[in-house]
């Protein structure tokens, strides 16, 4: 089993299970996912599911460093921390307890392995396994030590989602009447670079995304208010919406959206201007 575009590869067992998870991820699994409660994500008591993600770590942060921060994935008891190497890189290796199991029936333990790739220096390679307590451990710490890193395949440029199509999602509504409309095709980090959105921690760094921003009229903030209230003062009225903007994955699948979006301030964000647009 391997991501070409992540550049990893694992060994898998014979009858085993595993299916495709977010960032370069992979999940698999010594039991059939589809036969279990919670869409397979939680193992049996003899059975253990190992999951791989390539995680975003857009300042290169060393896994000791990077797992102690809010987005790093060990908010539970440490029982055990040691230092270990897997695919020929340094890794940290957690053994962490879940405080309490969110069920009688959950792992009361589990097994993360923090490393980097060579190939990638903005992300963590995050493996886990799932009831190390099940006879399978041995097994599954296999596959963890299979682990091999390799170069990925360049970035493929090419969306499912044309340009036309986008421009189209964006301002299907028809109050919109619009004097400008562009589409750039950008990817995800470069997008965050803005430091317009923060950080989407569960989207590839290198995926496709459309960015469609517009001028005109028609263009308006979603109302988030809080309801009716007897003899409240009115609510004050928003400001006028100058541009608008939406932000989507560009191969048409699920991920982040961004918008509909309202500027108030100007016509034409100068940000968007400074974005490469890789659509041909």
């Amino acid at each position: 089993m391997c991501d070409l575009a992540g550049g990893w590869s694992m060994v898998v067992p014979q009858a085993w299970f595993e299916r495709p998870s977010q960032q370069h991820g992979r999940e698999i699994m010594s039991y059939d996912p589809a036969r279990m409660e919670s869409s397979g994500g939680i193992p049996g008591r003899e059975q253990i599911l190992v999951r791989l993600q390539m995680v975003q770590n857009p300042t290169g942060l060393a896994p000791a460093a990077f797992a102690a921060t809010p987005f790093g994935g060990i908010r539970e008891m440490i029982r055990n921390q040691k230092q270990v190497t897997i695919a020929g890189q340094a890794a940290e290796l957690y053994e962490v307890g879940n405080i309490p199991p969110s069920s009688p029936d959950q792992s009361e333990t589990t097994l993360f392995w923090y490393l980097k790739s060579p190939f990638f220096a903005d992300r963590m390679v995050l493996v886990s396994l799932t009831r190390p307590d099940a006879a399978l451990r041995a097994e599954g710490e296999r596959i963890v030590a299979s682990l091999r890193f390799f170069q990925p395949t360049p970035i493929n440029y090419v969306p499912t989602v044309s340009r036309a199509a986008a421009i189209t999602r964006a301002t299907s509504r028809a109050e919109l009447v619009l004097t400008r409309i562009e589409a750039k095709l950008v990817l995800r980090k470069e997008l965050e670079a803005t430091k317009r959105f923060g950080v989407d921690w569960w989207s590839d760094p290198d995926a496709l995304t459309w960015v469609v921003v517009y001028a005109g009229t028609g263009i308006y903030q979603l109302n988030f208010g809080g309801g009716f209230r007897p003899n409240a003062p009115p609510a004050p009225t928003p400001a006028p919406c100058l541009s608008g903007l939406l932000i989507f994955p560009a191969d048409g699948e699920s991920g982040s959206q961004i918008g509909p979006g309202c500027d108030t301030g100007s016509s034409w964000p100068t940000w968007f201007d400074s974005l490469i647009d890789h659509a041909k």
